[in-house]
């Protein structure tokens, strides 16, 4: 289990630590082409003795037409891999070190960014499942109260787990909260949790990026 701890600033990281025997995300390849074309990879040092191809896509722009997604449904019932981006066009990621911020340009990310979301044990409540993972074991955003965001084992009878992911004016933008609060985009950068969805921050919009993994 991963545990969590308060928030930090300037960059502000909000997650979890690493438990004792240190584990590290696993990294999912995405190669691209050299300059020669024979279809290798250019390695990247991460830490901990991580490696993952240099990334050189364009940032994402956040429309749900780019993977020819017609149903707002597919967006939060698990079958369609998504980019979380916030009012401040940056998007919500999972760091190496197991945390969750957030950055400007999301394919500078040294683990994958992308996120699942599917429905939880409770009704009405989903899991907001990470593509990265430790030790081979899914991860989940996790609000478990005092200001904390972070990622944990998944467990969808987690109540800090238990998200509502609430569509808006449009479907493919959304609040997500539990009854600890509601996440928002943090100004100084990373999230943090607020009692009530006031403000442009509690907006998070959903972009599709293709099909989840069966």
């Amino acid at each position: 289990m991963i545990t969590t701890t308060p928030r930090t600033r300037l960059p502000r990281l909000v997650g979890a630590s690493l438990a004792a025997g240190g584990l590290a995300l696993a990294l999912v390849a995405c190669g691209t082409d050299d300059a020669s074309g024979d279809g290798a990879t250019t390695p990247a040092a991460t830490p901990d003795g991580l490696t993952s191809p240099t990334p050189d896509a364009p940032t994402p722009t956040p429309t749900s037409d780019d993977a020819g997604v017609t149903d707002p449904a597919a967006l939060t019932d698990g079958s369609t891999l998504v980019d979380i981006a916030t009012y401040a066009s940056t998007w919500v990621v999972t760091t190496v070190e197991g945390a969750v911020t957030t950055l400007e340009n999301p394919s500078t990310s040294e683990v994958p960014y992308t996120w699942v979301i599917e429905p939880a044990g409770a009704e009405g409540t989903s899991l907001v499942r990470s593509s990265a993972t430790t030790d081979d074991r899914d991860m989940c955003l996790n609000l478990p109260g005092d200001d904390v965001v972070g990622l944990a084992e998944c467990d969808p009878a987690d109540p800090h787990q238990q998200l509502r992911v609430t569509a808006l004016d449009r479907p493919e933008q959304v609040n997500v909260s539990n009854d600890n609060g509601y996440l928002v985009a943090d100004q100084e950068g990373g999230l943090a949790v607020e009692p009530e969805p006031g403000s442009p921050a509690s907006v998070f919009t959903l972009t599709a990026r293709g099909p989840a993994a069966g």
